[in-house]
């Protein structure tokens, strides 16, 4: 796995040119998802949250209305741009943002009532490191959200999906398996309150040529994915539901809904 310095330089060359496209992303951006996932929080008029890994800043301002104030942190300042400029439009604020990596967050020890990490996680250096600083700035009590995409608990399924993320974008580090996120929780000294299994599809599907052209995915690269999805064998055709659409393709990315408490 490259140093933490190396996969912060790769973070902020993937995220730096493409942060607007983060802001109009559908599955980034899904209000449904969204609202789904502070109710089910249920935060308090009094809570501080940070949002770990904002991008453009969606889960931040999702869960403003809601809460004393959010912190929304990004390791890349254009993304940071976007956070402000979303904020502006809506007119909402009591966020604010900073500039920082997960594993080694520039906050005080407890700190914070929520820490948020929305499709996020597998773009940190070390999560393990990471998790540790969330247990740190979180509150006796305080709770850790986390909906990212993972992997299932097979190692050809875990290679073959890694392999695919890291193609699309070389800032991937990895999509880590359920059995890892309660190791990390409890490493931490932690513990999960949910954790549930399911899939990030933006609504129907996720769209292959979306989804490589919002990363900015190189030509090559994006050829080489394409023949991967052609002949990828059953087992990850089911692990990704891929269906072929003419010389395009949908498909839906394992996903983990995690909630941990301190």
């Amino acid at each position: 796995m490259p140093d933490d310095l190396t996969t912060y330089a790769r973070v902020q060359a993937s995220f730096g040119p493409n942060a607007a496209r983060y802001t109009a992303s559908r599955g980034h951006a899904d209000v449904e998802a969204l609202t789904r996932l502070v109710a089910r929080l249920a935060p308090r008029p009094t809570d501080a949250v940070l949002d770990l890994g904002t991008g453009a800043g969606h889960t931040a301002l999702a869960f403003a209305p809601h809460v004393a104030r959010v912190a929304a942190l990004d390791l890349t300042r254009s993304m940071l741009d976007e956070v402000r400029r979303n904020a502006a439009l809506r007119t909402v604020g009591n966020v604010t943002v900073a500039q920082g990596a997960a594993e080694a967050l520039p906050f005080a020890d407890a700190t914070f009532d929520v820490v948020a990490c929305r499709l996020t996680t597998h773009h940190f250096a070390s999560l393990p490191h990471a998790v540790g600083e969330i247990a740190r700035v979180l509150r006796t009590g305080g709770r850790l959200l986390v909906a990212d995409t993972m992997v299932p608990e097979d190692d050809e399924i875990d290679r073959a999906i890694n392999e695919i993320e890291t193609l699309r974008d070389p800032s991937h580090v990895r999509n880590w398996r359920p059995s890892e996120w309660r190791h990390m929780i409890a490493a931490a000294r932690m513990r999960v309150v949910e954790c549930d299994l399911g899939y990030y599809d933006e609504g129907d599907g996720m769209d292959f040529e979306a989804w490589t052209a919002r990363i900015g995915t190189p030509p090559d690269a994006v050829r080489a994915l394409r023949a991967r999805f052609a002949a990828a064998p059953p087992a990850l055709v089911a692990a990704l539901r891929i269906e072929p659409r003419g010389e395009n393709f949908r498909f839906a990315l394992p996903r983990l809904t995690l909630i941990a408490a301190k």
